[in-house]
């Protein structure tokens, strides 16, 4: 019997789809990789730039460019294709582009007959989602957007500033639009299960920090700092969407933050956005509710009308 090895399909060489092949290559998580992309010597040179690596890692890894026809018995297809940002625009400022990327994208994903999930990272995240999942026409489960996950990781770094605990003694995550819309639903931010807002109540000469809002607006601000700085983000979403890969490919039925689809949950209409999901083999195993309070839910639900509004003008593109 022959032992099946993991593998990886990546669209797009850029700097997140580049630097997620290097991270599932260093962690050990795939053992297999394949980019393509429209400029397919830029492809060839970013596998040969890892390729280049593999004698430093700890195992093996093949890594190659290849074309849609290569992806097909993937475990797991990546959308990184798209433009990056620049200083002066917002995430959904792509949406017109990052839907005709998807337009030529969708029907050579079909045609490769590919099969497996896909982890969608491209700009505006949980449009580009619905959108794939709503054109090929897949189970919902099969399609993930990394949504909140990075959020959540600038939420959790700013907490564990401010209030000198460890960002793995956190449970701290972002809800709705991986974007301005997004919110913090504060009564399920803690620390060693107590609700942080409480631990700076009863003791504030040892735990401080930045107002609510302030903290909220510091990570809504977080990619926009660094794309002006040093012209893209990479590391951070690079590193959120290994995390989901190695739930998946490990089955780990681990509780994430990314963009799925919802249907009637936290009684709102069907709608890709980010909330706590738990991911393992098959995509999404389930969307376990988590109760919020008036405000987090009128918040929440302002979030979902942002999404909806731009995925409805995506489908008459």
């Amino acid at each position: 019997m022959m032992i099946k090895t993991r593998k990886i399909g990546i669209m797009g060489a850029g700097h997140v789809g580049s630097h997620a092949a290097l991270l599932l290559a260093v962690r050990g998580i795939a053992d297999e990789i394949v980019f393509y992309d429209i400029k397919q010597e830029k492809a060839a040179a970013e596998a040969m730039d890892i390729r280049d690596a593999v004698s430093y890692f700890p195992h093996h890894v093949d890594v190659y460019d290849g074309s849609m026809e290569d992806m097909k018995d993937a475990d797991i297809l990546i959308n990184a294709a798209g433009k990056r940002a620049f200083p002066w625009q917002t995430r959904l400022d792509l949406l017109e582009e990052s839907v005709r990327t998807c337009q030529d994208l969708v029907p050579r994903i079909a045609a490769s007959g590919f099969d497996g999930i896909i982890i969608s990272i491209s700009n505006p995240c949980d449009i580009i989602a619905a959108y794939l999942q709503n054109r090929l026409g897949w189970p919902a489960q099969k399609i993930i957007g990394s949504g909140t996950a990075l959020d959540s990781a600038r939420l959790q770094m700013q907490l564990s500033g401010q209030l000198h605990i460890s960002r793995r003694s956190l449970t701290a995550y972002l809800l709705g639009e991986h974007g301005d819309s997004s919110m913090i639903p504060w009564s399920h931010v803690t620390a060693a299960g107590k609700p942080v807002l409480e631990l700076i109540r009863e003791n504030p000469e040892v735990y401080q920090m930045d107002p609510p809002d302030v903290i909220l607006e510091k990570v809504h601000q977080g990619g926009y700092t660094e794309n002006a700085d040093k012209g893209c983000t990479e590391f951070g979403v690079a590193s959120a969407v290994c995390e989901i890969i190695c739930a998946i490919l490990h089955d780990e039925h681990k509780i994430l933050p990314c963009s799925v689809k919802l249907d009637r949950h936290y009684g709102g209409p069907s709608c890709f956005a980010s909330v706590p999901a738990r991911l393992g083999a098959c995509g999404i195993e389930d969307i376990p509710e988590i109760s919020l309070t008036k405000s987090e839910s009128v918040s929440f639900q302002k979030s979902i009308q942002v999404i909806l509004k731009h995925f409805q003008w995506a489908l008459s593109l």
